[in-house]
């Protein structure tokens, strides 16, 4: 018997693909268009989605809270010496990881880029903060080691992805859009009420301002 259960709420599904398009849209917009204000705007809108889901992974449905992507080292030992027994929905212990890294690196990438400094016209609005030996460090970063951590990190993910989908049979991406998944065992389901989902609208506002204001801060300094 198997239980159709919600995973994913609509508020974490929307974060996933809106991260998806712009992370695309900051790649192309650098390499293919060489319009760095579009990478910058693409940069922006990845804080404020960066922010989301960190205050996401407190107060969003329940497979998509932080609380649910902590193991024991003892659950991490027995997943990689058995894959196929995990049962549970959501993040297995080694997708909890690429998560946490995914999230880390990204910020890491928001932020050196906020300071970089390419002395070809663009000029982070964090680096007239800084010091030129951390801006260059962060213009440093920024081109030449984060971006390749994140396209790994991107890269081990779709492999990740491919690998529970054709060897365990598996879906991942199919709940990505409806947010439903079959499991073995029943488990909790994740609230995607109206009423949650107008909250994780409120919770992006939030973040879109904090991200605005934060840059008004850094332009009201630089200007002086």
């Amino acid at each position: 018997m198997a239980y159709l259960i919600k995973v994913w709420d609509l508020p974490t599904r929307l974060f996933h693909w809106a991260l998806v398009l712009l992370m695309l849209g900051a790649v192309l917009s650098v390499l293919v268009f060489e319009n760095m204000v579009w990478h910058a705007n693409c940069g922006y809108a990845l804080a404020a989605l960066w922010l989301f889901r960190l205050l996401w992974g407190v107060v969003g449905g329940h497979w998509s809270r932080f609380a649910q992507m902590l193991f024991t080292w003892r659950q991490y030992l027995n997943y990689l010496r058995q894959p196929s027994s995990w049962t549970l929905p959501g993040h297995n212990p080694l997708g909890s990881l690429s998560v946490f890294a995914m999230l880390l690196f990204i910020g890491l990438q928001i932020v050196s880029g906020m300071a970089s400094d390419d002395d070809a016209g663009f000029s982070g609005p964090l680096a007239a903060l800084l010091s030129n030996t951390w801006v260059a460090k962060a213009t440093l970063y920024h081109a030449e080691i984060g971006k390749w951590v994140l396209l790994f990190l991107v890269a081990l993910h779709l492999l990740a992805i491919t690998y529970h989908e054709r060897i365990h049979q598996r879906r991942l991406v199919k709940p990505m859009f409806n947010g439903f998944q079959w499991q073995p065992l029943e488990a909790p389901a994740s609230q995607d009420r109206w009423r949650h989902r107008l909250l994780g609208l409120l919770v992006c506002a939030v973040c879109a301002l904090m991200v605005y204001l934060g840059l008004q801060l850094a332009q009201g300094f630089t200007w002086q």
